[in-house]
């Protein structure tokens, strides 16, 4: 990013992995993100069972706040160039899959987003502790951008009971 912009957004967004070496392709997606996005602050890594579907394989997620200059709908086409760069084959059948990479636009600025391809904050956020976590290592006890409430108020009404832990790295 150039030190010219000016439109610098602040965007949280939630890196997922749970094939191959999790922590490994959620740090070298990190280091092609640094490529066009300043990243500001990284939450820890937490590992929990898949979520939405069966597999036997656990994920590995991590949060980052980054500043980007693009657009919510530009850097979301740069986010799944990145995803597929690094091997991720999106099944054309719909519902969960396991992935090498996931890439997920949490939040954008306080921006409220309604379109087809995209939907900002991520309308699942609510439910799921795996995004709520790493979300609270970001902005602690602060509101989160667009939700009007702070991560430990989401996490205190999450219904998800599943376990979440912090992976020490």
């Amino acid at each position: 990013m150039k030190k010219t912009d000016y439109n610098i957004n602040k965007v949280s967004l939630l890196l997922g992995s749970n094939l191959g070496d999790k922590i490994y392709n959620i740090l070298t997606a990190e280091n092609d993100l640094s490529k066009f996005l300043n990243i500001v602050k990284y939450s820890s890594f937490y590992e929990s069972k898949s979520w939405g579907y069966n597999s036997e394989n656990s994920f590995v997620n991590r949060a980052v706040l980054v500043e980007s200059s693009n657009s919510p709908l530009e850097l979301l086409c740069k986010l799944q160039d990145v995803e597929k760069a690094l091997g991720r084959i999106k099944n054309t059948n719909e519902g969960y899959q396991d992935r090498l990479i996931d890439i997920d636009i949490l939040t954008f600025n306080d921006e409220l987003i309604m379109q087809p391809k995209l939907v900002i904050p991520h309308p699942r956020i609510k439910e799921r502790k795996f995004t709520i976590l790493p979300l609270l290592d970001l902005y602690g006890l602060s509101i989160v951008p667009g939700m009007n409430v702070s991560a430990k108020q989401l996490l205190l009404a999450c219904k998800d009971d599943s376990e979440v832990k912090k992976i020490n790295v």
